[in-house]
């Protein structure tokens, strides 16, 4: 029988990347019935919408057009995505008794917009998976007449700098309160083991035949001009000096960063300006899921820059395997335990380490190795 679930997402439904959260509800629809309750925007959200520098969907928010929609997808299965009022900001908050207050008060304006959506949809006792949320968690636990909450878990809360406040303190309040986590890395589930019930790993995976159709033959890749590509949020976790010096010792080949731009600390925007002074360094915007393998055919081999910290460390790549599915050689840093893939990317501990792992990729990429890689994103195969 299909249960009734209730996602409470951090993600937006919409949006050009690919978002686990996104991905796992559409899997989860062709079995189950799914309340997918959008990103909480706020009243400064309507303003700058309003005034041209943001994109928030306004008229939903404040009730002008239908807040609940009905998604179709592309295989079985239908979900629905609510989009709730407009709450108040809270993230510039740094008493914890005045940040608390006001989430109380967001977490009823959220409660009362899922409550009315379950009453129209017919959902009863639902099981909520909380992504990502904590902060409106805490004060939606009982309230939605649940079965059960889950809290999946993809990033170290207490490395985002946003969450910096009040990440850590809330997110091991909602630990403590839950039936269950889920979590995207080993990192991950050893960081929140500690501080709930039980946790439990379950990795990315990957749209195999989507990212499949990326390939493109050694054979003729050779006869391309040579790229180097990245696709992903482009943020304070890349590691700027490295990609500089691949720009610099690959001056015939084509550095292209493809994703969306967050300026989480403030080292981001100069990095960037340094890079884009660079005469073979494109960054492309961010794309939607169906455009990616068309980009990975222009890759000859896909990076994963990331600085290695506390955050990172916390991470499994959704694009590690969307790189693999395309048969393209992987190169990464050593940001965290890689081991299951040892036999099909290369992983480097330096800078230098990394320009010639990138050097060797070029010299002796195969159709047999493109073939080996395929066959490990395989593995990964969304369920």
């Amino acid at each position: 029988m299909a249960l009734n679930l209730v996602c409470v997402a951090f993600p937006a439904w919409e949006g050009n990347y690919v978002k686990s959260t996104v991905e796992l509800m559409k899997r989860m629809a062709q079995r189950q019935k799914i309340l997918y309750v959008d990103y909480q925007y706020t009243y400064k959200d309507v303003l700058f919408t309003l005034i041209g520098r943001a994109n928030a969907p306004v008229k939903r928010m404040l009730g002008l057009a239908p807040r609940l929609r009905t998604m179709p997808l592309p295989t079985e299965g239908t979900i629905f995505v609510l989009t709730p009022p407009p709450v108040l900001p809270v993230n510039f908050l740094t008493n914890a008794n005045w940040y608390d207050r006001v989430q109380r008060l967001n977490g009823w304006i959220i409660q009362r917009s899922i409550r009315r959506a379950m009453k129209k949809l017919d959902f009863s006792e639902p099981v909520v998976v909380n992504a990502f949320n904590p902060f409106l968690g805490n004060y939606l636990l009982g309230k939605l007449n649940e079965q059960r909450t889950v809290y999946y878990c993809y990033d170290e809360i207490s490395e985002c700098a946003w969450a910096s406040n009040h990440g850590l303190r809330v997110e091991r309040q909602f630990l403590g309160k839950v039936d269950g986590v889920v979590t995207t890395s080993i990192g991950l589930e050893q960081s929140k083991l500690p501080w709930t019930k039980q946790c439990f790993l379950v990795q990315n995976g990957v749209d195999y035949p989507a990212f499949a159709a990326g390939y493109v033959d050694s054979s003729v890749k050779a006869t391309m001009k040579p790229v180097i590509g990245y696709i992903g949020t482009i943020d304070s976790r890349l590691d700027y000096s490295l990609l500089r010096e691949l720009a610099s010792r690959f001056e015939k080949a084509q550095l292209v960063l493809v994703g969306r731009i967050v300026a989480d600390k403030p080292s981001v925007e100069p990095d960037l300006a340094q890079l884009r002074s660079l005469p073979n360094v494109v960054l492309v915007d961010a794309q939607p899921p169906s455009a990616l393998p068309d980009l990975l055919k222009s890759f000859h081999i896909g990076i994963i820059p990331f600085v290695k910290n506390a955050q990172t460390a916390a991470i499994y790549p959704m694009k590690i395997n969307e790189y693999l599915a395309a048969g393209l050689p992987v190169v990464s840093t050593d940001f965290a335990p890689l081991d299951e893939f040892a036999s099909v990317i290369a992983t480097a501990t330096s800078t230098p380490a990394f320009v010639q792992a990138v050097q060797r990729a070029f010299e002796t990429d195969s159709t047999e190795n493109q073939h080996l890689r395929q066959q490990q994103a395989q593995k990964k195969l969304l369920g």
